[in-house]
């Protein structure tokens, strides 16, 4: 292998590295509390070799969010091609909202919780994932409309927006309480929602 392939390898396992423990980091201790020194003792790095991947704290937390989020999309779009029917695609687009969470605690309380600490999140820094989630389900409602499974005059955008902010919702109620399981409610979530939009009302 060629040195250079050698050395970007490394690069990116050493970035991998970092990501992953200042998941851990900031899903035990923080966004606020977390301290770069703390994720490069986590990582097995110099404090300073973090700074040769990332800017700062606010940096880190948008990366680790942005290719987690990546990764989550890529397996909902190949689970929804497999789908048959909008209201299939809808069970699939609830079904791995909770699961990827569930299954990923320290995914679920940077997500819900730390994320929303960091300022350039809550300016728009998670702007394009979100956009790309909610055409996801646009896409969705509008092909249930046109092939008769959903009513055809409700606003698509308008209950995209509704069906992410009841999953979000859930999600966070699940890492403050623990009081219910995600993957359980999921048929209660399709239900309450299908119910405002399904055909024939």
């Amino acid at each position: 292998m060629p040195t250079t392939s050698i050395s970007k390898t490394r690069r990116g396992d050493k970035r991998e590295r970092i990501l992953k423990a200042a998941e851990k980091v900031f899903a035990s201790k923080g966004f606020y509390p977390a301290r770069i020194t703390d994720i490069a003792k986590e990582a097995g790095v110099a404090e300073g070799t973090i700074y040769i991947y990332f800017d700062s704290k606010e940096d880190l937390i948008l990366s680790i969010f942005k290719d987690k989020f990546d990764e989550w999309m890529k397996v909902l779009k190949e689970r929804l091609a497999a789908c048959s029917s909008a209201l299939e695609k809808l069970r699939t687009i609830i079904g791995t909202h909770f699961t990827t969470l569930y299954e990923n605690p320290h995914l679920a309380q940077l997500i819900q919780i730390e994320l929303r600490a960091c300022s350039a999140f809550m300016r728009g820094g998670s702007a394009p994932e979100m956009r790309k989630y909610l055409r996801i389900i646009e896409e969705v409602l509008k092909e249930g409309k046109e092939r008769g499974e959903f009513r055809s005059d409700f606003n698509e955008w308008l209950a995209a927006r509704a069906l992410l902010g009841i999953m979000d919702e859930m999600a966070t109620v699940w890492v403050l309480k623990k009081r219910l399981s995600l993957p359980a409610i999921v048929d209660d979530v399709l239900e309450i929602f299908y119910k405002g939009i399904k055909g024939g009302v």
